[in-house]
């Protein structure tokens, strides 16, 4: 969603209107739910997507039309076979078409306050992993801020994408942060043992939904012995996954980053996938 504030405020800045597409409603079977947003620019290219298919395509060519009219309006597709965009998915979608004209440029930061907030990941540790996992956790979605405390670690140029970047000692990876939250997701990827312990003992304390530790079944292993003699119980260790991500075989920092991003988003809409994996946790 970044990224799509980013494209409509070059457009707008530049002296172009744009057409921000959301789906506000969506009732049964559909491609993508309430939240979802597309541009579609004065030069007729679509950024984001909707869906995709059928209904895509008629709320591009909508958009168009509207963007020369100069006018917003909201439309509901039926993606039942026979409806209007005659799909299979059996669903229905509301859809709000907002014209935004070059002096709207003063309203996006309200715009930006009306988007469905993305999942929030706390990210320990900025290695090559961490820096490939960040990139494509921001294409699922995901606001990712990453914590380290070593300052070469934590640069923009590093995690362009990053919703946030911060800096300080393992041992006060929480006190900066905003209160961990149920609905939040934690990944632990420090330089060491130490650094994974310390963290690990600050999260579980809290109600995150995912805790990721990555490394080898043996330091997790070891990992988990340290925080059973910390005074954690087995069912407080159970929450953190060790080693993370689906067995896909891949060694290189950008397929082990795919890997948790599935196992993630596996959990993120309760797949069979991600609860056959950990059913005996």
């Amino acid at each position: 969603m970044r990224k799509l504030l980013t494209d409509l405020t070059r457009e707008l800045e530049a002296g172009r209107a744009a057409m921000l597409c959301t789906v506000t409603d969506s009732r049964g079977s559909v491609p993508r739910g309430t939240g979802a947003r597309m541009l579609v620019l004065e030069g007729g290219e679509a950024l984001g997507t909707i869906g995709g298919g059928a209904v895509e395509h008629q709320a591009v060519q909508f958009a168009r039309e509207l963007l020369e009219q100069g006018r917003s309006a909201e439309r509901t597709y039926g993606l039942a076979p026979g409806g209007d965009a005659d799909m299979i998915c059996g669903g229905e979608v509301d859809v709000r078409f907002r014209c935004l004209a070059p002096s709207d440029v003063r309203e996006l930061e309200a715009i930006a306050r009306e988007w469905a907030p993305a999942d929030r990941v706390l990210l320990f540790g900025g290695g090559h992993v961490a820096r490939a996992l960040a990139k494509v956790l921001s294409l699922a979605d995901y606001s990712v801020e990453v914590w380290d405390q070593r300052p070469e670690a934590v640069t923009p140029a590093l995690f362009p994408d990053a919703a946030a970047l911060r800096c300080g000692a393992w041992e006060a990876a929480l006190e900066a942060l905003a209160p961990v939250a149920a609905e939040d997701y934690v990944v632990v990827m420090t330089p060491g043992h130490q650094g994974d312990f310390t963290v690990l003992a600050q999260v579980l304390k809290t109600p995150a939904k995912y805790i990721g530790c990555i490394g080898s079944r043996s330091k997790a292993a070891a990992v988990r012995s340290r925080l059973l003699e910390a005074g954690f119980s087995e069912g407080e260790v159970d929450r953190v996954r060790s080693p993370i991500g689906l067995p896909v075989g891949g060694k290189a920092p950008g397929e082990i980053a795919v890997s948790v991003a599935a196992e993630m988003i596996a959990c993120r809409y309760g797949s069979p996938i991600e609860r056959s994996r950990y059913a005996s946790n």
